[in-house]
């Protein structure tokens, strides 16, 4: 049996590869979203998304009940320089629509944050979009 981390990563990921063409009409899962593990050199504008685990809290004691595991769903969105960040900051804004008060399973997300350009990397031009997320996990 599938982990609950798993199982919201799944959906998770899911989300993004089923919709990747809403970010942008010439996008693929394989070309353009850059998955954890797995080996990526992107050409062109580009997505990682990344699920950072936080603490979990049980709802209910005893020896079954359910847990609380909280995480985040950090969104990278990557363009070249000439493209500018209006580009991005599109991007950014579909991928909020994706997944504000999105939920599915035991799996439920808030109120994303962002996008937060990132400074520095003279070769891609990046914004962040963080999205809290909680999964219910049975016990």
């Amino acid at each position: 049996m599938a982990s609950a981390m798993q199982t919201a990563e799944g959906v998770l990921f899911s989300r993004i590869a089923n919709n990747v063409t809403e970010i942008d009409a010439g996008w693929t899962s394989a070309d353009n979203v850059a998955w954890p593990g797995i080996d990526f050199d992107p050409d062109d504008s580009w997505m990682r998304p990344t699920v950072v685990w936080g603490e979990s809290v049980m709802e209910t004691h005893g020896s079954t009940g359910i847990n609380t595991v909280v995480g985040v769903l950090v969104v990278q969105l990557f363009a070249r320089p000439g493209l500018g960040y209006g580009v991005l900051n599109a991007y950014a804004d579909t991928v909020r629509d994706l997944f504000t008060r999105f939920a599915s399973g035991s799996v439920t997300c808030y109120a994303a944050s962002g996008p937060t350009a990132i400074e520095g990397d003279t070769h891609w031009l990046q914004v962040n979009i963080s999205i809290p997320f909680i999964v219910e996990e049975q016990t």
